[in-house]
């Protein structure tokens, strides 16, 4: 499947904010949201610096996929459509 291309941090946080990831703190440039993702604890991290905050990093964007437990294709369906699958939100 090709990268996930042109997150903005506020995409990304607006994302991790409707599965249910809350802001947790912020170390310089680096956000950490804190969720839960089919019963497991998660912690993600979003970067707002000059060079990320308009498009998140290829690097960025799989650590983020990893790192929260959700697919990578329910990533695309929120930007696409909007789409949230409340079914691992627990």
């Amino acid at each position: 499947m090709a990268r996930l291309k042109n997150w903005s941090f506020k995409s990304l946080s607006n994302f991790l904010e409707a599965y249910g990831f809350k802001y947790g703190h912020v170390d310089g440039s680096h956000y950490f949201y804190n969720g839960k993702i089919e019963g497991k604890e998660r912690v993600v991290q979003v970067i707002y610096s000059n060079k990320e905050k308009d498009s998140q990093s290829d690097k960025t964007m799989k650590l983020a996929v990893r790192h929260s437990g959700i697919p990578k294709e329910y990533f695309e369906e929120w930007k696409n459509k909007g789409k949230i699958h409340q079914e691992i939100i627990y």
